[in-house]
């Protein structure tokens, strides 16, 4: 490791980590989000990135049984990492960690829903190997 680079750590997260990803990304999501998210629970396959004791990024996913037939899909309601510390492969170690975690509990389809103008998103996701679905998202805005 080169002295300038921290060590960083990537773990599955934690209930007690709410206060911490709210510090690093509370203008994304509120702690009333996180605690509808139920970080720990079973479906939960969510993972935090940390450099010096604190979280600098974050993959929030979970497990769904949608449509019918009813499958287990993996779904990732969004990551973030600190602009500190982007473009040293940490977004790439929350998603492999995701994918490892899928695996481990027989959950092979990863779905990422990308706001269709946000062009960089898009760019990374399809990095890690994803492809454009077949499956069509319509909204309803009540």
């Amino acid at each position: 490791m080169a002295k300038d680079e921290v060590e960083i750590t990537v773990r599955q997260i934690m209930e007690d980590d709410i206060d911490g990803v709210l510090a690093f990304g509370g203008d994304l999501i509120s702690g009333e989000d996180l605690l509808a998210f139920e970080l720990g629970a079973p479906l939960d396959v969510s993972f935090v990135a940390e450099a010096k004791g604190r979280i600098i990024g974050f993959i929030l996913a979970r497990i769904h049984y949608i449509g019918i037939p009813l499958a287990k899909v993996c779904v990732i309601g969004g990551i973030v990492v600190d602009h500190e510390y982007r473009r040293r492969r940490i977004g790439n170690r929350l998603v492999e960690e995701l994918f490892a975690s899928c695996r481990e509990k027989g959950v092979y389809t990863v779905r990422s829903l990308i706001e269709g103008s946000d062009s960089e998103l898009q760019d990374f996701t399809e990095q890690l190997g994803f492809y454009r679905s077949t499956i069509v998202n319509y909204d309803n805005i009540l």
